[in-house]
């Protein structure tokens, strides 16, 4: 007998090329995903090549942003050898004054961005966010 509850399960979501939000590299409008609880997800990073070009001065992403608005931004370390990250209260940090992660309602449009987030320097007063893949949920 499983000690899972049903209700408890969290929907995968697999980052991929379909859902990525850069329609300039294929052409067709990227699509959406769609989840119907509001406890959270888990994002599957597994199979996404995050190359990067030689000239950037990292090696791969290590951050994962959850945007929800202007005002609302949160975050999760993104490590190298991890494949799945469960997006869900608890999980994530606010940003830039940013209020405590609660959880999702019904009607929100997610923005989730996996990519490299250097700190600020001399040279760049503000920390750089480069974007390695971006994907839209939307929270029915």
């Amino acid at each position: 007998m499983s000690s899972l509850t049903p209700q408890l399960e969290l929907p995968v979501l697999v980052v991929d090329n379909a859902h990525w939000q850069n329609t300039a590299s294929s052409g067709k409008e990227p699509q959406e995903y769609s989840v119907h609880t509001h406890q959270g997800f888990i994002l599957s990073t597994g199979s996404f090549d995050f190359s990067v070009p030689d000239e950037m001065d990292f090696h791969g992403p290590n951050i994962i942003q959850i945007i929800l608005g202007k005002d609302r931004l949160y975050a999760m370390a993104y490590e190298e050898d991890v494949t799945e990250y469960t997006v869900r209260a608890g999980n994530v940090v606010p940003l830039y004054g940013s209020t405590s992660f609660t959880g999702f309602e019904g009607g929100e449009k997610v923005i989730l961005a996996i990519g490299h987030l250097s700190p600020s320097s001399e040279e760049n007063p503000q920390p750089k966010f480069t974007v390695q893949w971006a994907g839209v949920v939307n929270i029915v």
